[in-house]
């Protein structure tokens, strides 16, 4: 008898197990553990990008009142800068890619500072060629306008900077500002120049 009941109460407790087994809900979708993957870039946004600044460039030309011709030579200004500008860019991200190797190694500080200091020192001279080319595209700009446009040209750049620092008035204070002047102290005819530093006595 008591075999009997150890028997029926074990078949319950595995007939109740697998009705447990069927009831629980199937897991949809990917595991949440593993890696989903991204979806694809949207290419919309890219257009909506150049149209934006295609919109941008035609306004700007009808702010100041351009000719056929010198829209034209703009255009030539701009596309000849992005030629120069694009193998720069694509240097800027080799060096890059060096410096994201360079923080998956394994190494002390030191070291690492040592192996970004040269990249970081050609990523600056790159950005300072591309700053370069920007300045020289915006003279040639400059040389096309009549005088009239050169006086609605630096209202334009007024009202921007003025916008500027409405929208983002936290962005001026972290400029860093320029460095004082300083003028030599005017040495009287009757003093004599006081001794060069080797020259100067140790005090023991």
């Amino acid at each position: 008898m008591k075999k009997l009941l150890i028997l029926a109460g074990v078949i319950a407790l595995t007939s109740t197990m697998q009705t447990f087994a069927q009831e629980q809900p199937k897991a949809e979708g990917p595991c949440p553990l593993k890696k989903i993957e991204c979806a694809k870039p949207n290419m919309d946004c890219q257009e909506k990008f150049k149209k934006a600044h295609c919109e941008r460039i035609q306004k700007f030309e009808q702010e100041l009142k351009l000719t056929d011709e010198q829209k034209a030579k703009a255009k030539a200004l701009r596309e000849s800068e992005a030629e120069k500008i694009k193998p720069i860019l694509d240097q800027m991200k080799v060096k890059h890619d060096q410096m994201q190797e360079i923080f998956n190694e394994k190494l002390t500080l030191k070291e690492r500072q040592e192996k970004l200091a040269p990249i970081r020192k050609d990523l600056f001279e790159l950005r300072k060629q591309i700053k370069d080319i920007k300045c020289q595209g915006k003279k040639d700009f400059e040389a096309l306008l009549t005088n009239k446009q050169l006086k609605k040209l630096e209202k334009i750049k007024k009202e921007h900077r003025e916008e500027f620092k409405k929208n983002h008035p936290g962005r001026m204070m972290h400029r860093r500002p320029h460095p004082p002047v300083v003028k030599p102290c005017p040495v009287p005819p009757e003093q004599e120049p006081l001794p060069a530093e080797d020259e100067m006595p140790v005090e023991e």
